[in-house]
Order: structure tokens, then C-alpha cells, then sequence
């Protein structure tokens, strides 16, 4: 009986070390199906696929795969322009810088994508511009409403808004059916032609440097909603503005002086709202604001600047805010080495607010489940491309970062992401 508790002790030992040299023969297991996820899988073997896994604590890379090759990124993109807007710009948006005359507001735009918005209903700036003549100063160089290597033809879909330098409405018309059919901004009530039932193909049309719009409707209109980009021109800026403050406006070139800032909406709202949908309009524009508010005309030269001071390891080849852009080269480690950056900046619970979360939010809604949710990351999607990046919580609580980028594949895009989702749910499993 006195040995009873030594027993006990004995065979207490024995089943611990068989049941943690088992969970460590099944890490191993698990990790080595990462390798042959990547190395074998017949989606990623008919593909240009580049994947790495880092631990941002000891600062080591777990995995990696054509780490330092180049990619199209898609909407990954949108990480760079997150990082920049949080480096550069203040909790809220700045909207215009402003110089009140006696009898005249002069405004110089910053470029806010936010201002009369439809999505952002809160807009302290426009109470300021209302029952006084309004004298606009625009920068002297030109900014072109499309990107470098955008497709001209995606002109009338609201994935594709025009850029400018004072974006207003979000620079499209919005539809909507809320009891009774209603148009935002209501200048345009008069330009759109309505009709009831399907056809073939899209859903709307303008023409290029018209506008003039034709929305096709469903026959129940109780949920309608449509969005167009307008053809943007100063003159068009000029008459919304005047339409919606009740006060003339004209342009000048004499450059403000003795002027304060106006801001507008708060920075990570609008950021969530950019990363959670996929936003290209308001990553475009929030990189032109924080250009501005640095200092520069130019959007690329401020992200040449950008490039300059983060010193990423590998070089990139980044060309606009959105990832609209085909010509944008981005490569799994640099996107690795921007979220790490990310990290240090931002607590989790701001991680987890801004990132779509895979299974519950944003463009990650009906893709890489789990019970808790372990993904939080950002798409990326062009035609044959898809990519995704962002952060893993796994089974031990570990924060691990990745890129997982998808370029050059025929086979449907569902298919690469039940072999991502393999690869990324025996990561969360294996660390």
C-alpha cells in the first residue's frame, strides 16, 4: 500500500510522454503535409504559386515558397495602401485644407474619398461649405481618372470608379429602392432611364463620356440597389457641389493662403470599410489624400518615397492604391514583411477589425471557416490570378503571418482556394 502513490506517479509519467511524443509526431506529420500540399498538389503544380509563413516573435520564416519571385498581387495591394494611410495620415481624414474670406470659402481638396459619401452618413465638413460662394484651387498637374494597365472597358462598373482630385458621392450614382425609388446625389434624377425586367449581359450601361444611364431593373424592386460611376469633370464637380450647398462655385489658380484643415471621417472606419469589401475606390482615394497630406502632387512619386523609407528586401514594382493594375509586382515575402509592419503598429483587436475574417466578414465570408476563426487576411482577385495574405491564429494561440499568392491557372478559382484552405487549416493545426 505504501508504494500505491509511486504507482500512481509511474504511470501518470508514462501516458504524459506517450501523449506528447504523439501530439509531436502529429506536429511533424502535419507540418510535412505543408510541404507536400506545396510541392505536390496538381492545382499549385499547374500554377505559379509563391507561399511564405513567418513568426513575427522570433522573426523566423517557417515556410517558404518562390519567396522572392514577383506576382501580380490583385486587391493585396490594398495592404501597402492600409500601411501608408496609417503611417501618414491622422486619426481622420483630412478633407480640404479651407481659407475664409469675407465673402468667398477657398478650398483646396485633399483628395477624401468620404466627402457625401453615401456610406458614410456622418459628414461634419459639409455643414461648413453651405449659403457661401466657394472658390476651388485644384494642384496644377493632371490626375488621370484611370491607373496604369486598368481595363478601359470596366469604365461603368462601380468596381472601377473614375479618380480625382475631389471626389464627391463617391464619384458614382447611386439607385436604391427604400419605399420609393431614390437617386444620390439627385442631380441626376433626370438622366437615367429605367426599365423593368432582365437583359442579357450587364445591368447598366453609359456610355464612355456620357452621362446618360440605362439601369435595368428585376421585377421586385423591393432590395434594388444600383451603383454607376459618373464621367468626372470639373464642370459636373462644379454643379453637384453648387446643387448640394445652394451657393455658387467656381475654380481658381491663385494657391490658398492662411488656411486650416478641414477632416472629415475617422481614418480606420473608412479603412475597414476599404479591406472588408475590396473597396478600389477608396483605397485609390486614400492613397491620393495621403499623398497629399505628405506633401506630394504626385501619387507616384509618394510611392516611390514609400518604397524608399520601408527598405523591403525584395524590390516591387507598385503602380496604383487599388490593385486594379495588372502592372503592379509584388512578391510573397514583401507583403510578409508589410504586415509584420502592420503588426507592430496595430493591437489584434484592430487586426481582426480592419482584415476580412475567413467564415464570418468581408470578401473572407464563405471561405476558410473555423470554430474560433483563424484567418484574417486579405483577397486579392484578378482573371487566372488569386491571392491572399494576412495572419493565422492557430491551435496554440500563435500569431503567424503569410502569403499565399496564385498567378497564371485555368482551373476555377474555387479549386485554388480548397487547396489554399487545405494548406493554411494544416498550418493552423501544426503551430
Amino acid at each position: 500500500m505504501r508504494n500505491q502513490p509511486f504507482w500512481h506517479i509511474a504511470i501518470f509519467c508514462v501516458l504524459a510522454i506517450m501523449l506528447f511524443g504523439c501530439n509531436s509526431l502529429r506536429k511533424l506529420a502535419t507540418s510535412r503535409d505543408i510541404d507536400a500540399y506545396l510541392k505536390h498538389s496538381e492545382i499549385f503544380r499547374n500554377e505559379f504559386s509563391g507561399f511564405v509563413l513567418y513568426d513575427p516573435l522570433s522573426g523566423k520564416y517557417l515556410k517558404t515558397k518562390n519567396a522572392d519571385l514577383h506576382f501580380t498581387p490583385a486587391s493585396n495591394t490594398k495592404i501597402l495602401t492600409t500601411y501608408a494611410c496609417l503611417t501618414s495620415l491622422p486619426d481622420s481624414i483630412p478633407s480640404f485644407l479651407v481659407q475664409q474670406m469675407a465673402d468667398t470659402i477657398r478650398l483646396e481638396p485633399m483628395g477624401d474619398p468620404t466627402f457625401l459619401h453615401t456610406d458614410f452618413p456622418n459628414q461634419p465638413v459639409i455643414n461648413r461649405l453651405k449659403n457661401k460662394p466657394i472658390e476651388i484651387h485644384l494642384p496644377d498637374n493632371k490626375l488621370t481618372p484611370f491607373g496604369p494597365g486598368w481595363a478601359w472597358d470596366d469604365y461603368q462598373y462601380s468596381y472601377q470608379t473614375e479618380r480625382s482630385w475631389m471626389p464627391i458621392y463617391g464619384n458614382e450614382v447611386r439607385i436604391f429602392n427604400r419605399d420609393t425609388l431614390s437617386v444620390v446625389p439627385a442631380f441626376f434624377e433626370d438622366y437615367i432611364s429605367l426599365f423593368v425586367g432582365e437583359k442579357p449581359g450587364s445591368l447598366v450601361y453609359r456610355e464612355r463620356k456620357f452621362n446618360l444611364f440605362n439601369i435595368w431593373m428585376e421585377y421586385d424592386t423591393s432590395s434594388f440597389e444600383r451603383k454607376i460611376p459618373f464621367d468626372y469633370s470639373d464642370e459636373l464637380l462644379a454643379r453637384l457641389l453648387s446643387d448640394t450647398t445652394n451657393a455658387p462655385v467656381s475654380f481658381s489658380k491663385a494657391p490658398l493662403s492662411n488656411y486650416t484643415t478641414l477632416y472629415n471621417e475617422a481614418l480606420v472606419p473608412a479603412l475597414t470599410l476599404m479591406m472588408q469589401r475590396s473597396d478600389n475606390f477608396l483605397a485609390e482615394q486614400l492613397l491620393i489624400t495621403a499623398a497629399r497630406y505628405s506633401g506630394y502632387n504626385n501619387p507616384d512619386a509618394f510611392r516611390n518615397h514609400l518604397l524608399s523609407k520601408w527598405h523591403l528586401s525584395s524590390p516591387i514594382q507598385w503602380v496604383d492604391g487599388s490593385g486594379l493594375s495588372r502592372y503592379n509586382l509584388f512578391t510573397p515575402r514583401a507583403l510578409v514583411e508589410i504586415l509584420a509592419l502592420i503588426y507592430g503598429q496595430l493591437s489584434w483587436n484592430e487586426i481582426t477589425m480592419i482584415f476580412p475574417t475567413g467564415g464570418v466578414s468581408g470578401t473572407l465570408k464563405n471561405w476558410y471557416p473555423g470554430n474560433p476563426p483563424y484567418v484574417f487576411a486579405k483577397t486579392g482577385t484578378l482573371s487566372n490570378n488569386h491571392c491572399l495574405s494576412g495572419y493565422i491564429k492557430t491551435n496554440s494561440g500563435r500569431i503567424l503571418i503569410f502569403s499565399f499568392m496564385n498567378n497564371n491557372y485555368l482551373s476555377p478559382v474555387s479549386d485554388v482556394k480548397r487547396e489554399m484552405q487545405r494548406v493554411l487549416e494544416a498550418v493552423r493545426d501544426a503551430y
